[in-house]
């Protein structure tokens, strides 16, 4: 179960660039809430607080939001603006969620254990899928899923996408064929790798988070 993070915010007036560039040196991040019932809401929010809730959240934790003296609303960090150099956020959109409505989102897998397979010199675990799209209700959405390597014994033997574990209410929206991981002959393994970066670079990489955000599903680009 994901856990929860709680943050303070603050209604935000200033809302032209130089009003905007003076509020980041005062300390504070130009932010904005939106979705659920209310209109989008500028707020603002305090850099060390957020630096916090950044390091230590992915695109499905929730996070109490509280704006004043407002309610409590469950959100999403959905996106953040990062400085080019220095990399400290400039701005955050909070998505506030309803906690009885399905919604999708991608969730990392991280891979767990070592699989005996991989302990011969010329073998290793080659991992073909770093994330799954799935769906369920913003409480059941895991921030990240396990892969137990552990049982991969053989050359060849491999973990699907139907073999992955997930909590009870959300279901996993990619094809359940679609291999994880698997073990292979270090040559072999090598030449699967380079032909997936080839289709990867044909497909044209920057196209996955523009979809996902056109269609609705939670996604957030790594902290630089």
């Amino acid at each position: 179960m994901p856990h929860t993070i709680e943050l303070s915010a603050e209604p935000r007036a200033e809302m032209g660039k130089g009003q905007v560039k003076a509020l980041r040196r005062t300390g504070y991040v130009p932010a904005n809430v939106y979705g659920g019932v209310s209109e989008s809401m500028p707020i603002k929010v305090q850099a060390k607080a957020l630096d916090g809730v950044l390091r230590h959240s992915s695109a499905t934790t929730l996070i109490d939001l509280k704006v004043g003296s407002s309610a409590i609303r469950k959100c999403f960090v959905r996106d953040v603006r990062y400085a080019p150099v220095k990399g400290a956020p400039l701005h955050v959109d909070f998505f506030a969620v309803n906690m009885d409505t399905r919604m999708r989102a991608i969730v990392q897998l991280v891979l767990r254990g070592e699989s005996p397979a991989a302990r011969g010199a010329d073998v290793m675990l080659l991992a073909l899928l770093s994330q799954v799209h799935v769906e369920g209700r913003p409480g059941d959405l895991p921030e990240t899923i396990e892969v137990d390597v552990t049982g991969i014994v053989e050359v060849e033997q491999a973990i699907h996408v139907k073999d992955l574990k997930l909590p009870d209410g959300v279901a996993v929206l990619d094809d359940p064929e679609t291999i994880v991981v698997k073990a292979q002959f270090m040559r072999a393994a090598a030449a699967a790798a380079e032909s997936e970066a080839e289709d990867s670079a044909a497909a044209g990489a920057g196209t996955g988070a523009a979809e996902a955000e056109a269609k609705g599903v939670a996604t957030r680009a790594p902290a630089h």
